[in-house]
């Protein structure tokens, strides 16, 4: 450490050069950070044309569905969800870490004052009570003040609240992802609760028109029309599909439990709904937008482009210290033995010390400290890279999900359709005598089948209508009023 002194009279110099270079600043070290380019922001996507979109088809896409009970769980959850507030949370942690570098930029200044009552030994020093004017009993009083100032000539605190600002935003965006995580997990819970319900009710009529046919071949079997193996082999049918029925009613039961913690509540909140029937919701024709406004919406991908941010102005805190330091401390005040002449001029005292402190030498741990700033922000390079390509590629799989998924269902749709024909002809040849009964219940049998499979498709393409708002980065925006982020 260096101190410097000063001949009286030049203090005020002083002082007015330590402001000036605290106000100014000498120097900004580290790399200024620059947004990297994107390259895949150029091209098209695979299975879909590249149209821009207006933003507000991903806000709030869930009320388009026309299911009140959907919006009210989604806007609850939003609202309510612990694991957002636990992420607004962390929001205000990263700017109360701001503030206190903010502080620690400004001078701290102090006041003090004491009395001080004094006896002094006579016996420890005889000859001080021969001195004229000797007071044994005194009291002294004390007022001042002090000042202590780190000059950030290399911008190191410059720096750092660069580092602080990129942190906060992106706490922001990791609380804009966890909106999105929890928005499409509560739509997606009671979109399979839907699915699950319609699913389970073409399964009840399987089971009802296999009853049937299990009564008419203990009939033909009677009358000695088929052989006991054939009779078997229609009750283990029935077994089969009654088996799965306990299987559906455990699903619909998790997913009803699931939502009330999803809205910030106990399981049992929403139980209601597993005893409910509800209605499908239609399923949309997802817009897909352009890939560049894909990059501009994701969360996952602002925030790890303010990570790399953050991690880039630490560099130069970081390089900072390669540099001199220099802090001034002053103190000042009043001292008297006597309260009536505690503010007289006589009484005043004051310090001025600026100093400089360098870490000359300390076996490579400022190089090594650089070192690894940089090493830090050449990784938040690659994850910045990571989560783009990462999101391009759950993007792409989620339309072709959705895609395929919505082929699925029309296919199911259309031989539902072609089933519920065949048992209609079945039952008018039935009525002719041109069939038995036994072919009539297969007719229906193939019904059921046929519309239980629907049922899958549908529930499987929901999901992936879900999976694809996801995908798209859509409903973190529908943000509640008075959201501090």
């Amino acid at each position: 450490m260096i101190r410097l002194t000063m001949r009286p009279g030049h203090h005020r110099r002083w002082i007015a050069a330590v402001f000036s270079a605290g106000l100014a600043g000498c120097a900004t070290v580290g790399p200024d950070y620059e947004r990297p380019p994107i390259e895949a922001t150029a091209t098209d996507w695979i299975d879909r044309e590249s149209v821009p979109v207006a933003e507000a088809e991903f806000i709030a896409w869930w009320r388009n569905l026309g299911d009140p009970v959907l919006t009210r769980l989604v806007e609850a959850s939003l609202q309510d969800n612990l694991t957002i507030r636990q992420a607004l949370l962390r929001v205000e942690e990263a700017r109360a870490r701001r503030a206190q570098i903010r502080a620690s930029a400004l001078p701290s200044v102090g006041a003090d004052a004491s009395v001080t009552a004094l006896q002094q030994s006579l016996n420890a020093n005889p000859g001080f009570a021969q001195i004229p004017g000797f007071q044994r009993e005194l009291e002294i009083y004390d007022v001042g003040g002090s000042l202590a100032w780190q000059i950030d000539l290399w911008g190191q605190t410059r720096r750092a609240l660069e580092a602080g600002d990129a942190r906060i935003e992106g706490a922001i965006a990791a609380a804009n992802g966890a909106r999105l995580a929890v928005a499409i997990e509560t739509a997606s819970t009671y979109l399979a609760l839907i699915g699950y319900q319609s699913e389970r009710g073409a399964l009840l009529a399987s089971i009802a028109a296999q009853r049937e046919l299990l009564a008419l071949s203990n009939i033909q079997l009677r009358e000695g029309e088929i052989s006991r193996a054939d009779l078997l082999l229609v009750e283990s049918e029935l077994a089969r599909i009654e088996a799965e029925l306990p299987r559906l009613d455990v699903e619909i039961r998790a997913a009803a439990l699931a939502l009330g913690p999803l809205i910030g509540g106990l399981p049992e909140r929403e139980i209601a709904l597993a005893t409910e029937d509800r209605n499908e919701v239609a399923l949309l024709d997802v817009p897909v937008g352009l890939r560049a406004d894909l990059l501009r919406r994701r969360p996952d991908i602002a925030r790890a482009e303010r990570e790399l941010a953050a991690e880039t102005a630490e560099i130069g805190v970081a390089r900072a210290e390669l540099f001199p330091q220099l802090r001034l401390n002053a103190a000042g005040g009043f001292s008297s033995i006597a309260l009536d002449t505690l503010f007289d001029g006589d009484s005043t005292s004051y310090s001025i010390v600026p100093f400089l402190s360098w870490r000359v030498f300390e076996g490579g741990r400022i190089r090594a400290e650089i070192d690894l700033a940089q090493l830090e922000a050449r990784r938040a390079a690659l994850a910045y890279e990571q989560s783009i390509l990462t999101a391009l590629e759950e993007t792409e799989t989620a339309i072709a999900r959705y895609d395929l998924g919505r082929e699925a269902l029309a296919l199911s749709e259309r031989a539902a359709t072609l089933s519920a024909e065949n048992y209609r002809l079945a039952r008018i040849q039935f009525q002719y005598g041109a069939i038995d009964q036994l072919r009539l219940q297969e007719a229906e049998r193939g019904l059921r089948n046929a519309e239980r499979g629907r049922a899958i498709a549908y529930r499987q393409a929901s999901l992936a209508m879900a999976g694809l708002y996801a995908a798209l980065g859509g409903g973190w925006q529908a943000a509640p009023s008075g959201d501090p982020s």
